[in-house]
């Protein structure tokens, strides 16, 4: 096939996780994201009831997703969908790429960014020979942790290196629970630090 007949799909990201609260850390990996990979737009998914995970998140699936939709506002080509949240059920990758498929059709290339954590676990992951047919595993690399293409991850899996954010959610929710909103603040987007002051939702003060 000759180059001139080549096409080349627009690139639709997925970042999915459970964003409580979605920080600062987030959004310059989706930034980041965008930027590497070229993509005409990083999807947020927030998760509704993750598999992988032991302990519920401590805010509603629903008031995750407002946090999100909140942080993501003036963000160019970094969008939130709510599939993972009205889906019942578990929450597994291969559900969260066959929606979105079918809400944005087979014109755009599909890529799954993951941490390196869940990259370890790739092949444990709900229909994995479907799920690395349908999308491209992205891994973002954290700071001195490079990843290695092995027998773990499909061969034509991408590495990115990710920004060098030093803050984590469960840190963050203990500064609100502890009444160190001010401090928290300064790991949240603005809008979104109003959101949890105002509804308290990890049991912060009302100041």
């Amino acid at each position: 096939m000759a180059v001139s007949e080549l096409t080349i799909r627009p690139r639709i990201v997925v970042f999915g996780g459970t964003f409580d609260p979605i920080h600062n850390g987030h959004i310059a990996i989706a930034r980041c994201l965008r930027d590497e990979l070229m993509a005409e737009k990083v999807l947020m998914v927030p998760a509704g009831r993750p598999w992988l995970r032991d302990a519920s998140p401590i805010a509603s699936p629903e008031d995750r997703l407002r946090l999100a939709g909140l942080a993501t506002r003036d963000e160019d080509g970094i969008e939130v969908s709510d599939v993972d949240v009205v889906r019942q059920g578990t929450t597994y990758s291969i559900d969260t790429i066959r929606d979105l498929k079918a809400i944005y059709g087979d014109n755009y290339e599909f890529i799954l960014a993951v941490g390196t954590d869940a990259a370890s676990t790739l092949r444990r992951w709900h229909c994995y020979d479907e799920l690395i047919t349908v999308c491209t595993i992205a891994v973002v690399e954290r700071p001195g942790q490079p990843v290695v293409i092995g027998t773990h991850l499909p061969p034509d899996t991408i590495s990115i290196r990710g920004p060098m954010v030093d803050v984590s959610a469960s840190n963050i929710r203990w500064m609100y629970a502890c009444g160190d909103v001010g401090v928290a603040a300064d790991y949240v987007p603005a809008l979104t630090h109003r959101f949890i002051i105002d509804n308290r939702l990890y049991r912060c003060d009302p100041t």
